[in-house]
């Protein structure tokens, strides 16, 4: 039943209030409106009748105190488009539908508002006013009910967001349970059937989002998939379509794992961080992965062994300053080139005669043979492992 409230913005005539009160208990207008909500506005087919029954009592009640109070209702002044919109969400009805339907209601409240006010005596002032409130009403309910919905959006982003990011997390760090892989394969369009690789690079504090933006807008461009998500000072993740040699974001370093099933991304994991820890201690960036890695993953494993070679092939420059770093240049140039004399001069660059002189003056201070192959592996290892950086500690005599 209609009742005034003590709150009312200006008084009601008898016949006004009567009319109000007639419609708050008016089951048939409550009949007409689920009819034609269900006919004209698509995504209430799985709204349970009672809750939909509700809501349109509650628009009649919303639509009477909006009369009733005589002022334009502000959106944070409608309290029933939360709820509404709250409840319509959960149910998985889209928000244009919410909103059409609450125009149904509305409309048909107002043709009854029409129909009924002649018999009432109700003046045309009045019955204009009241459409100028319900359009008010209208607009207010629309812009709050969008607003939760929003809201609920982002609330919804955000929670998805965290599941998938643990989801990564797990599948590539744990033995996860075969139903919870599985699911989540199925959410995040994991390949089920294919050889996967896990996927790991450092991430200080504060760098995370950087790092993984760099990633992500990497493999876009290199049109391959990839799944990554914060563990803790790291990124780890999964890399669906294997790039380009040689290829990676600029500047940092991703150990790649080697292929396995889903099932097994743990182990494929250990053979990324392996090769993460590897790949930072001697300098590489890009993609690493093992098999890119070969022989220098020994140099980050046995320090004693670049000690030894250090105290062989480069110790002996310590004392030649500047000098000494230009004959390590060229040294390095002719390794990286496959002992090319011309494309390793061309590299730094210098003259030809440049580089064999000061190739020739390493074999002067050090006594090693570059036509060796044992000298040639055992230089490969040292400069590799960064050694050489070394003597630009002590100053020249």
């Amino acid at each position: 039943m209609y009742t005034p409230t003590a709150h009312s913005g200006r008084q009601q005539s008898p016949q006004w209030e009567q009319l109000l009160d007639q419609m708050s208990s008016d089951q048939a207008m409550v009949d007409q409106t689920l009819t034609d909500l269900h006919k004209k506005v698509p995504g209430y087919e799985n709204v349970p009748r009672p809750s939909l029954e509700a809501s349109v009592r509650r628009n009649i009640a919303l639509t009477i105190r909006t009369i009733q109070d005589g002022h334009e209702p502000a959106p944070d002044e409608v309290a029933e488009a939360d709820a509404l919109a709250v409840e319509r969400y959960a149910q998985g009805v889209p928000i244009g539908s919410v909103l059409a339907g609450f125009r149904v209601s509305l409309s048909l409240i107002f043709r009854n508002i029409l129909t009924r006010a002649p018999e009432w005596g109700i003046p045309t002032e009045q019955i204009l006013t009241s459409s100028t409130l319900l359009w008010a009403l209208g607009d207010a309910f629309s812009t709050r009910a969008v607003a939760v919905y929003q809201e609920k959006k982002v609330s919804r982003a955000v929670t998805d967001s965290a599941l998938r990011a643990e989801w990564i997390r797990n599948v590539v760090t744990t033995a996860m349970p075969p139903a919870e892989r599985i699911r989540g394969a199925t959410l995040y369009d994991v390949p089920t059937t294919e050889p996967l690789r896990a996927m790991v690079l450092s991430a200080p504090p504060g760098y995370e989002v950087d790092r993984m933006q760099r990633v992500e807008s990497w493999a876009q461009r290199a049109e391959i998939r990839v799944l990554v998500a914060v563990q803790g000072s790291c990124l780890v993740g999964i890399m669906v379509d294997r790039p380009e040699p040689g290829t990676g974001p600029h500047g940092l370093t991703i150990g790649l794992g080697e292929a396995t099933p889903l099932e097994e991304l743990s182990r494929s994991f250990q053979s990324a961080s392996m090769t993460l820890e590897a790949a930072e201690s001697i300098g590489r960036t890009g993609v690493v992965d093992l098999a890119q890695l070969s022989w220098r993953l020994g140099v980050h494993n046995c320090p004693e062994t670049t000690d030894l070679l250090y105290g062989l092939h480069l110790a002996p420059l310590e004392n030649s300053g500047e000098f000494g770093q230009h004959i390590l240049e060229a040294v390095d140039a002719y390794l990286k080139h496959r002992m090319s004399i011309p494309l390793a001069a061309r590299s730094i660059p210098i003259h030809v005669n440049t580089l064999r002189y000061r190739l020739q003056r390493f074999s002067e201070l050090t006594g090693a043979d570059l036509g060796d192959l044992d000298t040639l592996i055992e230089l490969s290892w040292v400069l590799a492992a960064g050694k050489h950086r070394d003597i630009n500690r002590r100053p020249s005599s």
